[in-house]
């Protein structure tokens, strides 16, 4: 079935609001948001952030459906440097965030959220970047543990050409 623009667009914009919910600094953001509120009239923000998602993400063209499928296969992101990479199987189909996750990870493993570097949040998985000089025992901690009533797998992502 191919996909449409909007579906396309639909998939990017639910991405970024996981990207967002992930965002290092907050504040960053809140302050943002104040100066949003004080120089855009009410009635246009919502056209602010379509202006700002269509000029930012070429315009109104799409990529082909078979395209961007294939390029956003199922492989972890590039070698993060001082990060490890891990597989999990918690991805958006097991009814939760990429931020409560994140906090479940943490909360079994004894990590801070600024250890975890990145996640990459898929329907069935994710690929989560750790500091690599806190990455020990995170395995040993997460596997078999249980989150939103689904029994948790964690591995060490393969590479590409390990596959």
């Amino acid at each position: 079935m191919a996909e449409t623009i909007k579906d396309i667009r639909g998939q990017k914009i639910r991405e970024l609001v996981e990207e967002m919910k992930l965002y290092n600094n907050p504040q960053e953001l809140e302050d943002m948001k104040k100066v949003i509120k004080k120089n855009v009239p009410m009635m246009m923000r919502g056209y602010l952030l379509a202006y700002l998602y269509v000029t930012r993400n070429g315009g109104t063209s799409a990529r082909p459906a078979k395209a961007h499928s294939t390029d956003r296969k199922s492989t972890p992101k590039p070698a993060i440097e001082n990060a490890t990479a891990f597989y999990v199987n918690i991805g958006k189909l097991s009814k939760g965030t990429a931020h409560e996750m994140v906090d479940f990870i943490c909360e079994k493993t004894g990590l801070s959220t600024e250890d975890i570097i990145s996640v990459a949040y898929k329907q069935n998985y994710s690929f989560v970047y750790i500091r690599s000089d806190k990455a020990d025992g995170v395995i040993e901690a997460v596997n078999g543990q249980t989150y939103k009533g689904r029994k948790v797998k964690m591995n060490y992502s393969k590479e590409k050409d390990e596959q």
